[in-house]
């Protein structure tokens, strides 16, 4: 007797057979990802984009931060957009343009910038350290958690990242949280001096000042580069009541005049209240931070 074979059905199983097939193959190879969908692209690390950045916009880039560092802040802002528009893909120009409309008080400007950065590197430590410095100069450091936040849940964070998030949580009086924050960068670059300068000055709000003289002294090299740390152990040194040692440093680096002026305004600071005195050492560590786009410092930020 022949064995009836049912065209249709038999070529069912074969397609479902071979579906099947399919389907295991998509996902022996793409793991979770669905099958013939496409491979979604890690974004690019912004030290990584910057190396790849085009020759065109790092001589922008160079000329723009020539002008900043002479304080034709407005011409920068020009010669940054230009530098952009030459390489869209590098974090530098938007990092630098952004910081320097901020300086310019351009603040929605700057905003724009640095979320503009942000749709095409959502986790870029260059963009979030700009966006984070604007919110908490414009007295939003709760606004600078919230941004900050997901990059370090998700770890995506950079030292730059930490680094604005310690200072947001010293603006907001949790000086524990903040110093959580700043270790956690040191952990991924040790050698980062705006990460243990801003630990030092977290820990004079705490006033704890043994400690914070400890992370002053582990940034002197014993070259000019020393002189900002000098003047901010200085400062430690004046904050905690230790005005002879103060004056000591002050007197490698300034004229006496000067001298007698600066330990004057460490003296005001120790007779504000703590809410006072934490602003104003918060103005210190915001001018002292640059972003690491910004040609014109070599350690701070970046």
């Amino acid at each position: 007797m022949s064995t009836h074979v049912d065209p249709a059905r038999n070529s069912g199983q074969t397609r479902s057979r071979l579906g099947l097939g399919i389907i295991l193959g998509c996902l022996a190879v793409l793991g979770v990802a669905a099958c013939g969908a496409p491979a979604v692209e890690e974004p690019v690390s912004d030290d990584q984009a910057v190396q790849q950045q085009n020759a065109r916009a790092t001589e922008l880039m160079q000329f723009g931060n020539t002008l900043r560092a002479q304080g034709n802040l407005n011409e920068a802002a020009g010669v940054y957009s230009r530098a952009m528009n030459a390489d869209p893909d590098s974090p530098l120009p938007p990092a630098a343009l952004g910081d320097t409309l901020r300086q310019l008080k351009r603040y929605d400007e700057a905003e724009q910038v640095f979320r503009q950065a942000l749709e095409r590197n959502p986790y870029s430590g260059m963009a979030l350290q700009g966006i984070g410095i604007l919110l908490i100069e414009r007295k939003q450091p709760d606004a600078a958690v919230a941004m900050l936040t997901p990059a370090v849940d998700e770890n995506a964070a950079d030292h730059r990242v930490y680094n604005v998030l310690g200072i947001a949580y010293d603006a907001l009086g949790d000086h524990t949280q903040a110093q959580n924050q700043y270790l956690a960068g040191l952990d991924i670059q040790p050698e980062n001096k705006s990460l243990r300068n801003n630990m030092a000055l977290s820990l004079v709000l705490q006033e704890r000042y043994d400690a914070a003289v400890e992370q002053v002294q582990r940034l002197l090299t014993g070259t000019e580069a020393d002189e900002p740390y000098l003047h901010n152990l200085a400062l430690v040194y004046g904050l905690a009541g230790r005005i002879e040692s103060a004056a000591a440093l002050l007197r490698q680096m300034l004229p006496e005049a000067d001298v007698a002026n600066n330990l004057a305004y460490y003296q005001n600071l120790r007779a504000l209240p703590p809410d006072r005195r934490r602003a104003a050492i918060l103005d210190i560590v915001l001018q002292s931070i640059f972003l690491s786009s910004n040609g014109t410092t070599s350690t701070q930020g970046g």
